[in-house]
């Protein structure tokens, strides 16, 4: 890209995008959906290549736990969810705070696509009549997403993430954290009444993400993924 249509392309976002992604956050943002691709979809295809064994977890709680298809409607919610949590964090934390939430991201997903080959999981999902929105809702889920890569649930992760990424933003109202809150325990449960997710998959993803989450404000790697990104984006906002 040439410097004119670098500096024609700084003035645009400065106009447009900086208020809403600071652009020092722009491409770390772009990494984090590309990182959860590489390890969700990377570690399916390992597993199918590979034909590793798979272990079901189901407890006597799970089959206790009814199969309501209408919680598709929260399970989905849950990707534009994950989007505006993540920019909000990016927007109204510093810098520092920013970059320590990608690296906990980052180390999270790296620490669950290592279980998936590991340990690899899946269950035994519901039969279906396919009467109704929510049934076809949940038929277009079970086909996109073969029950592979389980235990810890990234679903569940990324939505506690979400919370822990604006819970001490007081310049985000205190509704809407709490709001937050709620939303990513409603998400837990989606899991569970969509069959998507089992208890013990729930409980990993809550237990890595805290654990990530706490590792990156106590030490200092978020400033190698800092540094990673700031070369990148010398790049294209060199001319700011």
């Amino acid at each position: 890209m040439g410097k004119d249509k670098l500096m024609k392309f700084n003035n645009w976002y400065e106009t447009h995008i900086e208020r809403w992604i600071p652009s020092y956050a722009f491409l770390s943002l772009i990494g984090c959906f590309v990182w959860n691709c590489l390890i969700y979809w990377g570690t399916q295809q390992t597993i199918l290549g590979l034909g590793l064994e798979t272990h079901d977890m189901t407890s006597a709680f799970d089959l206790m736990v009814p199969f309501r298809p209408a919680w598709v409607s929260v399970y989905i919610l849950s990707f534009p969810f994950w989007a505006v949590c993540y920019i909000l964090t990016a927007r109204e934390n510093t810098r520092e705070d920013w970059f320590r939430f990608v690296f906990a991201d980052m180390i999270a997903k790296a620490l669950c696509g290592v279980i998936f080959i590991l340990f690899p999981t899946t269950n035994v999902r519901p039969d279906m009549d396919g009467r109704g929105i929510f049934e076809c809702l949940m038929g277009l889920i079970y086909f996109l997403d073969p029950p592979l890569d389980l235990f810890p649930s990234i679903h569940c992760l990324v939505s506690l993430l979400s919370w822990l990424g604006i819970r001490k933003c007081s310049s985000i109202p205190q509704w809407y954290r709490n709001f937050t809150l709620i939303f990513a325990v409603m998400i837990f449960a989606s899991t569970q009444f969509t069959k998507q997710h089992y208890l013990a998959d729930v409980i990993g993803g809550v237990v890595i993400a805290l654990g990530c989450y706490y590792l990156s404000r106590r030490c200092g790697g978020y400033k190698t993924v800092e540094k990673f990104y700031e070369r990148l984006n010398s790049k294209i906002f060199r001319c700011r």
